[in-house]
């Protein structure tokens, strides 16, 4: 089974449409789906490159986290999935103030891979490949990972829709919290928006550190409701 995203114009509106390939039949949903972003870590602090390595988090990512959990107190999770990365499972557990609460770990929820760039100062990157880190910071459509050996963009979004297929397929309805990564996310929220990957560096949101989206997805059809809402960090993190 595959998974495509075809853009569509819908009442004023931008969705993603998903349509499922492969002839099994799906049950129709009605889900709600928060995404959030991982609370800061020591290596977002310090610039180093930071996809599949892992950095632990500091205190303005366990407080935005918790932040994160006041503002959706009311919102009842059918489900929570993160990355393997520990630093999104800690994120999820202070979001839901519960150290056993149970986790789907989806490794197609990680961060975009870096290889050879992982753990490396972005400073230092950009003396030493300049042209690759231009190219990677500005044209998705011809990043090409050679320099490092890494994913390209392309990749990666084929590896989180597949992701969100698994969840769209497991749950028919309810809230259903995600967290995972910058890259990742800032790609998949502009997918979901009726972006396209060549254009989402330049135009998606980046999504920043415990930050809040919010899409429900009904009938094949994703609506974006909220990106990159930061509101709930404005007392907390100071």
């Amino acid at each position: 089974m595959k998974i495509i995203l075809e853009n569509e114009a819908h009442s004023g509106k931008i969705k993603g449409r998903l349509n499922f390939l492969g002839g099994a039949a799906l049950t129709s949903s009605n889900l709600t789906i928060y995404f959030v972003r991982h609370g800061k870590t020591e290596w977002n602090l310090t610039g180093q490159m930071q996809g599949w390595g892992d950095s632990p988090l500091v205190e303005e990512g366990i407080r935005g986290a918790e932040a994160v959990g006041t503002a959706l107190s009311d919102v009842a999770f059918e489900a929570v999935y993160t990355s393997p990365s520990k630093r999104t499972q800690d994120t999820a557990r202070l979001i839901l103030g519960n150290e056993e609460a149970e986790l789907h770990l989806l490794e197609e929820l990680r961060e975009m891979h870096f290889g050879s760039w992982e753990g490396v100062r972005v400073a230092e990157l950009d003396v030493q490949f300049p042209e690759e880190r231009h190219e990677f910071m500005t044209s998705p459509a011809t990043y090409d990972a050679s320099a490092n050996g890494g994913e390209t963009y392309y990749q990666l979004e084929k590896r989180v829709l597949a992701g969100m297929e698994k969840i769209v397929q497991a749950h028919t309805e309810g809230n259903i919290l995600v967290v995972s990564h910058g890259m990742t996310l800032t790609l998949l929220m502009h997918l979901l928006n009726g972006g396209t990957v060549e254009a989402h560096r330049e135009k998606g949101a980046r999504i920043l550190n415990t930050s809040i989206s919010v899409a429900r997805y009904e009938e094949e059809t994703f609506q974006v409701i909220k990106i990159n809402e930061t509101g709930h960090l404005t007392q907390s993190v100071q």
